[in-house]
């Protein structure tokens, strides 16, 4: 059994303009609303790939009840705290020249009972069921401090538990000192940590030995298009990735980020977790609906990528 947690999902509205004009009335030709949020993602494509998942996380209001009835649709076992204030939505305006406007909400402010109910409800996971592996993925909300997955991360640590983050900033830079078993930062979020310049595939390597992160078991540093470069324990990966068409690369990381936790709860060697990993987040990027892998195609693309050990 996999966990997922998502302590900040969003009810996500994507309008479809011919243009967007500031201080208008703009009308929208189409709309999809979705139960969003990168741990809900990750929930999705793990379902996909026939792991037994249970998504967890804060919802409150009319739009945690949406997200609550769209995961449920999903065939998705959910475990989710009710907080008292309302789910964020976060709305997204393409128009046909591809142009992408975000309007993201802050989200609700989590109260300190509210976030012991979130930590008494996952401990009561851990009795009732042999969980594999925890994925955390997203920011965290107002009310709950910096830290906050640094509790979520020891105590997954003490029971022996993978703990998978996906997060960015200070929730990172704060978390990185409890040890996560695996972190997938972008270049970006790797250049914030190390607070220098990473633009070339040197520099990478380097970012993946640097005394900072060597805590960390596992990291996984995504290239987006240029594919990405790993370090498990002491062995350095580059991956190279097939030249595809990208519909959306929307959630294509929390697609790589459920593989990886899927090959993990198989004890699969690095390679396999980096193949399947990076298969799934092809295979989203290839559609428009966030969270989505064709299995028909899982074999093909799988056998295109590149797993090329460094050292």
């Amino acid at each position: 059994m996999i966990v997922t947690i998502t302590l900040n999902p969003a009810v996500d509205t994507c309008y479809y303009v011919s243009s967007f004009l500031l201080g208008e009335t703009n009308r929208s030709d189409q709309y999809v609303k979705t139960a969003g949020g990168k741990g809900l993602n990750v929930s999705k494509v793990l379902k996909q790939l026939g792991a037994d998942v249970i998504a967890t996380g804060f919802l409150g209001g009319t739009t945690g009840q949406f997200i609550a009835e769209e995961v449920q649709k999903k065939s998705i076992i959910s475990r989710f705290t009710q907080c008292k204030e309302d789910t964020r939505n976060c709305i997204a305006i393409i128009d046909q020249a591809g142009q992408h406007t975000e309007m993201l909400e802050r989200g609700p402010k989590i109260t300190e009972e509210e976030a012991k109910k979130f930590f008494q409800d996952l401990t009561e996971l851990y009795k009732l069921r042999e969980i594999q592996a925890i994925v955390a993925s997203g920011s965290i909300p107002a009310g709950l401090g910096k830290d906050y997955y640094c509790h979520l991360i020891r105590e997954a640590k003490f029971r022996k538990i993978p703990f998978i983050l996906d997060t960015s900033g200070d929730a990172l830079k704060e978390a990185i000192q409890a040890e996560p078993y695996l972190i997938k930062p972008n270049i970006s979020e790797v250049a914030s940590l190390l607070e220098r310049e990473i633009r070339t595939e040197r520099e990478v390597l380097l970012a993946l030995q640097d005394e900072k992160l060597r805590i960390i078991p596992n990291i996984v540093i995504s290239l987006g298009a240029g594919g990405a470069m790993a370090r498990c324990d002491k062995e350095i990966y580059k991956v190279i990735i097939p030249t595809i068409e990208v519909k959306s690369p929307v959630g294509s990381g929390d697609a790589m980020v459920a593989g990886m936790a899927y090959e993990i709860t198989k004890k699969s060697t690095n390679e396999q977790v980096l193949r399947v990993g990076t298969t799934c987040g092809i295979l989203n990027a290839m559609h428009v609906e966030t969270g989505y892998i064709d299995i028909e195609k899982f074999n093909m693309l799988y056998k295109e990528v590149q797993i090329i050990r460094l050292n």
